[in-house]
């Protein structure tokens, strides 16, 4: 008997970053800063491509920064906090005049 196709939500065909799973113990004591730092970081997407991203730096470490990068979801785009090298990003001025 051939079986029943049911129907599923669309999958998304948005690329998604590829970002390596992190020791917790290699970001133990990290930096927090009182108010999130503006950042642009270098992400590696599932093509095979890299951008680099505005970002917010929520803690660091002398090796990983802690960011909130913008993640494609199903039906919208979302924000993920995940560790990355710190070679990977570096810091960015806001307009003050834009709140």
């Amino acid at each position: 008997m051939e079986e029943k196709k049911f129907w599923g939500p669309p999958q998304s065909r948005k690329v998604t970053p590829v970002v390596p799973p992190l020791d917790p113990a290699a970001v133990a004591g990290a930096t927090r800063p009182k108010e999130p730092l503006p950042v642009f970081v270098m992400l590696d997407y599932n093509n095979g491509q890299s951008h680099e991203v505005p970002a917010f730096a929520y803690g660091w470490t002398r090796v990983h920064v802690l960011v909130s990068v913008p993640w494609p979801m199903d039906y919208y785009e979302g924000r993920k906090e995940v560790w990355v090298e710190a070679s990977r990003v570096r810091r960015r001025k806001l307009d003050p005049r834009v709140r």
